[in-house]
């Protein structure tokens, strides 16, 4: 859980997010390491639409830990769990602190 990759969400259907991006995997380390799947939230340059959800959208600025080139947008009402294969290139590991906020949201989102 934690580290930051480049993932491929094309094939999407109707409103699922699209395009090859930064993607956080939020999915238990090891769960990833027996499973062929992982959970993960997107990234993205814009700000999502919805006001609704701008309480769970995080600001990532890039760095050298986290291997992002550009500051990011973190989704976190916008879950997906696909094949590893969709997994393109590692870049880095997200910060703790922001770590611990995305599992904030994520406990109130799911209502864990």
């Amino acid at each position: 859980m934690g580290s930051l990759w480049i993932a491929r969400f094309d094939p999407s259907v109707g409103t699922e997010i699209r395009k090859t991006r930064p993607a956080l995997v939020i999915s238990g380390t090891l769960f990833n390491e027996r499973r062929s799947k992982v959970t993960v939230l997107p990234l993205t340059s814009a700000r999502p639409d919805d006001p609704r959800i701008s309480a769970a959208v995080i600001l990532v600025p890039a760095s050298s830990q986290n291997g992002l080139n550009a500051d990011s947008l973190l989704v976190c009402v916008d879950p997906m769990t696909f094949d590893k294969t969709r997994l393109v290139q590692q870049l880095g590991q997200l910060e703790s602190e922001l770590l611990s906020q995305v599992q904030d949201i994520l406990k109130r989102y799911l209502e864990l």
